[in-house]
C-alpha cells in the first residue's frame, strides 16, 4: 500500500487488523513494525481512534529494534550457545572509538564469538535465525498471522530478510511512500527496495495518491515537497510563517512566537497542543531552553514563562557530571588516585566525543588525559599541563559544606579553572535539562548525610542522570 503523508496508510493498515482481530486464535496478535518510539506512538494514538480495548490487544506495535532485540533474547543461544547480549549505545560508540581496525569486521565478531550484539547486527541475527530455523519461522508465523510494515521504503538489507522470511509463514502488509526515505544515507538501505519486493512477492497493491487527510486545508505538504526537490516559488500559505527578530530582541521574539503559536493551536480546538522547538546545537538548546522559563516583554505584552521537556544528545553532559561527581568525592581520597580518577572520566569524555564526531584533537585529548591518568596513578608527574593542574587542585584540597548545591558549584569550578577542561565545564551545566536536579540533590544530601562525605557520587551521578534520559525517552506524546 503507497501513498504520501496523510493519505491515510496507518489508517487502512489498522482497520485491516480490526478485521484480521475476529478471526485470531487465543494467543495470535497482528505484528505492527515501524522505525521509531515517535511512530510507534503515532499509530497507538490512531489506532485507540479506531480499535477498541480488545482490538488493540490483539495488536502489537514494535520498532525494529525492540523486536529483534526481544527475538534475540528469546532464541538467541542458538546462535552462540549463551544468552545473546547488547551493547548499549554509549558503549559501543566508545568501542568503536577505540578500535583501530574494521568497526564492522569487529561488531560481527562480537557477535559470533561472544553473543555480544551491537545495535547495526541485531537485525541481520534475527534474519538469520528465520532463513536457517523452520520451526522458528512456523513459530511466529503462527503467533503473527499478519504482519504490518510501516515505512517500508526505509527498510534495510537486513529488515527486508526479516520481512521476506515471515512472508512465508505470514500475511505481510507493507505501508510505503516511495518519495520520503529517511535513512537513504545509509549503504544497506537500497532506493529500490520497493521494486525489489515486488519481485520477490508480487503482491497485491493499492496507491492511495498524494491525497493529505491529516491536514487537508494547509500548504504545508506542498511546501515540504518544494523544499525536498528544490524547486520554486514556495507556495504562500497561511500556516507556514516566517518571523525574522532584531539581535537585542532574539529571546523576547523566540518567547512571543512560542506562545502565539500554542495560544493559535488552543483557538482551533486543540485542548492539549504540542509544539517543537528545533535548534542546531546543543549549546543552542542549552541558551534557548532557560529563556522560555523566564518572563519577558514583548509588544507591551508579559509573557508568560513556558514550561517545556527537552531533547537533546546528553551523553557527554552525562559523562561531565560524572566528571564532576569524582570531584566531589575528592577529600575521600590522597590527591594522586583522586586526580587520577577524574582524569580517566575526562579521557572517556573525549573517547565519547571523538565516537561521536571524530577528530584528531578529541583523540589527541583522549590518548594524553589517559597516559596522565596512569602515570599518576603509578606515582608519576602527568606531561600535560592541564593534568599537572589537575593535580595542584586536588592537592589544595576541597572543602565540602554539605549543601549538595555549593558543593556541586564548587566541584565544578575547580575545573572551570582549567582551560582545556572548558567544555566540560559547558556540558556539565547542561546538566540542569535532564530535570533530576532535585533528584541529583536529593541523592547527594543522603550520601552526606549517611557518611558525612560524597563517596560514591560519580557513579550516583551516572546511574542518575543514564535512568532519567530511560525515562525521557520513554515520555509520551500528547496535543
Amino acid at each position: 500500500m503507497s501513498g504520501g503523508p496523510g493519505s491515510g496508510k496507518t489508517t487502512i493498515a489498522l482497520l485491516k487488523a480490526k478485521v484480521r482481530g475476529s478471526t485470531l486464535q487465543p494467543g495470535q496478535e497482528t505484528l505492527f513494525l515501524s522505525f521509531s518510539r515517535a511512530a510507534v506512538r503515532q499509530i497507538l494514538t490512531t489506532g485507540a481512534t479506531l480499535l477498541t480495548a480488545r482490538e488493540r490487544r490483539l495488536v502489537q506495535v514494535e520498532t525494529y529494534h525492540r523486536f529483534c532485540i526481544d527475538f534475540l533474547e528469546a532464541h538467541g543461544r542458538l546462535l552462540g550457545g549463551t544468552q545473546a547480549r547488547f551493547l548499549v549505545p554509549r558503549e559501543e560508540r566508545l568501542r568503536h572509538a577505540a578500535h583501530k581496525g574494521d568497526w564492522r569486521a569487529e561488531q560481527a565478531r562480537l557477535a559470533a564469538l561472544e553473543n555480544l550484539f551491537c545495535f547495526d547486527v541485531v537485525a541481520a541475527a534475527v534474519a538469520r535465525l528465520l532463513e536457517e530455523c523452520a520451526s522458528l519461522r512456523a513459530l511466529y508465523g503462527d503467533k503473527y498471522p499478519t504482519v504490518i510494515v510501516d515505512e517500508f521504503q526505509d527498510t534495510d538489507d537486513d529488515q527486508w530478510r526479516i520481512v521476506l522470511a515471515l512472508s512465508k509463514v505470514s500475511e505481510v502488509v507493507c505501508l510505503a511512500d516511495p518519495q520520503q526515505r529517511i535513512f537513504d544515507y545509509r549503504p544497506s538501505v537500497d532506493p529500490r527496495r520497493i521494486d525489489i519486493m515486488r519481485s520477490a512477492l508480487s503482491p497485491a497493491e493499492f496507491d492511495l495518491g498524494s491525497e493529505n487527510h491529516r491536514s487537508p486545508s494547509a500548504a504545508i505538504l506542498g511546501f515540504a515537497d518544494c523544499i525536498l526537490h528544490n524547486r520554486s516559488p514556495l507556495p504562500r500559505s497561511k500556516d507556514i510563517v516566517s518571523v525574522r527578530y532584531a539581535e537585542h530582541a532574539f529571546a523576547a521574539t523566540v518567547h512571543a512566537h512560542v506562545a502565539w503559536t500554542l495560544s493559535r493551536l488552543r483557538e482551533r480546538g486543540k485542548e492539549d497542543p504540542s509544539l517543537a522547538v528545533l535548534c542546531r546545537s546543543n549549546s543552542f538548546v542549552a541558551q534557548l531552553s532557560p529563556l522560555l522559563l523566564e518572563e519577558h516583554m514583548f509588544g507591551g505584552q508579559r509573557l508568560r514563562p513556558i514550561f517545556h521537556d527537552v531533547v537533546w544528545d546528553a551523553d557527554l553532559s552525562a559523562v561531565a557530571g560524572q566528571i564532576v561527581g569524582s570531584v566531589l568525592e575528592w577529600p575521600n581520597m590522597s590527591a594522586a588516585p583522586s586526580a587520577a580518577r577524574t582524569l580517566a572520566f575526562v579521557s572517556e569524555y573525549f573517547d565519547l566525543k571523538n565516537a561521536e564526531q571524530p577528530s584528531q584533537s578529541a583523540a589527541r585529548a583522549a590518548r594524553q588525559f589517559r597516559e596522565a591518568a596512569e602515570a599518576l596513578a603509578a606515582g608519576r608527574a602527568p606531561k600535560i599541563k592541564a593534568a599537572k593542574r589537575l593535580f595542584e587542585t586536588a592537592s589544595q584540597g576541597l572543602e565540602s559544606t554539605g549543601d549538595p548545591v555549593k558543593d556541586w558549584l564548587r566541584a565544578r569550578n575547580a575545573l572551570d579553572a582549567i582551560d582545556a577542561l572548558a567544555e566540560i565545564v559547558v556540558a556539565a551545566k547542561m546538566i540542569r535539562l535532564f530535570r533530576a536536579t532535585d533528584v541529583l540533590a536529593t541523592g547527594l544530601s543522603e550520601l552526606w548525610l549517611s557518611q558525612g562525605q560524597y563517596v560514591g557520587a560519580a557513579s550516583f551521578i551516572r546511574r542518575t542522570l543514564d535512568r532519567e534520559r530511560l525515562l525521557a525517552a520513554e515520555r509520551g506524546s500528547r496535543g
